[in-house]
């Protein structure tokens, strides 16, 4: 009699039991580091505004911070007055506010402050970082906050 070669049925099974279990534990971990990750859009796009804003802030006379990312990012093709666009990847919404204020830090006085917001795109797939789900870049620093408004300043 010839034996047959191959795998029950219960064999089979016991497989693809162990492999479900491991891809349970596993794919959490696994989208938890790709949402860190890709934080790393937000911090990377408000780092790089903000430098904008010095610059800006620098050339201007009297000193003031850019209103609008067309004037900030001396970009034509932005249209007057636009205060949002997305981030380097696309995974966050960017805006801008600029303000008029009288902030005293380290004996020196401004009268013009900024404010820029990272938060992600809806529906994108930073939606569901609830720890950090808000990053915001002023002229005298920064912060993040989580999906329910607390601080969360280990995201940076």
């Amino acid at each position: 009699m010839k034996r047959i070669n191959g795998f029950t049925l219960i064999e089979l099974m016991i497989v693809v039991a162990i492999v479900g279990i491991i891809a349970a534990i596993a794919y959490p971990s696994y989208r938890d580091s790709v949402m860190r990750a890709q934080r790393s859009d937000a911090m990377a796009t408000l780092a790089r505004l903000s430098a904008a804003q010095e610059r800006y802030y620098t050339r201007q006379s009297p000193a003031s911070f850019a209103a609008d990312f067309r004037a900030l990012l001396s970009d034509t093709s932005i249209p007057a007055g636009q205060t949002t666009i997305v981030s380097d990847e696309g995974y966050y919404n960017i805006s801008l506010a600029n303000t008029s204020c009288s902030q005293t830090v380290n004996s020196v006085t401004v009268y013009s402050c900024y404010s820029l917001t990272a938060q992600p795109v809806a529906g994108g797939p930073q939606a569901d970082d609830s720890d950090c789900w808000r990053f915001v870049q002023t002229q005298i620093g920064k912060s993040a906050f989580d999906k329910s408004g607390s601080g969360n300043n280990s995201c940076w």
